[in-house]
């Protein structure tokens, strides 16, 4: 086997175990609102749990992509890809910690959710799982147009959070809604709406992986 069918075998995996990793953080932030939505403590002790797992994911792809740096000697666009992975996997941890933080939110509330504000919640979740699995499908094929596809969809979850704000002080107003409810229930939008802004993140390093831009600004 040559060094560059070598290269591209190692290259292949990294993204494979990326996207390995980015499943598992989809499921746990699946599960976390499934969790909280329907107050079971058991499903959001066992999504915290799983936490670990996003980050040992994490700790284990940066050793291969060092790896690949130091005994492959990547040039150019590899070189681009497997550092822009390093700056990624950062950002997947994260939607896994926020998962995680989601999860926990169940833990603080008793059987009681407010049905006017979490459809919103809701919408919020679903919008950010499709970010967050065409940013992986952008990763895959290095596709600057799926990025950018995900860039433009966050200000459809920058909306909704800003309408679950407006709707959350109506029904304050109104005494419709606990104080202590809602600003769990606004603590999880705001985890979903950090969620979308990772998602983001990582198309920008994608387009980075393919222009060698990151932000407009030439790295590469």
């Amino acid at each position: 086997m040559t060094l560059r069918s070598t290269l591209i075998e190692s290259l292949e995996i990294l993204k494979k175990d990326v996207a390995m990793m980015a499943d598992l953080a989809l499921s746990n932030i699946r599960e976390g609102l499934y969790a909280f939505k329907n107050n079971d403590q058991e499903l959001a002790k066992k999504v915290m749990a799983k936490d670990a797992e996003v980050d040992k994911y994490e700790e284990e792809i940066a050793k291969k992509a060092i790896q690949i740096i130091w005994r492959e000697q990547p040039l150019a666009s590899d070189l681009r890809l497997v550092t822009g992975i390093l700056k990624l996997i950062t950002d997947i941890e994260r939607i896994g910690d926020h998962a995680s933080d989601i999860a926990e939110m169940t833990l603080h509330l008793d059987d009681q959710r407010n049905k006017r504000l979490l459809p919103i919640t809701s919408k919020m979740a679903e919008i950010v799982e499709n970010m967050v699995l065409s940013s992986i499908e952008g990763l895959v094929h290095v596709n600057q147009e799926i990025a950018l596809k995900v860039i433009e969809t966050d200000d459809l979850v920058d909306d909704l959070f800003n309408q679950l704000i407006q709707k959350m002080t109506h029904e304050l107003k109104e005494d419709k809604v606990d104080p202590n409810e809602a600003i769990y229930v606004l603590m999880v939008a705001k985890y979903f709406e950090r969620i979308g802004d990772h998602a983001v993140n990582i198309a920008e390093w994608i387009i980075f992986m393919a222009s060698g831009k990151h932000k407009n600004t030439p790295l590469f």
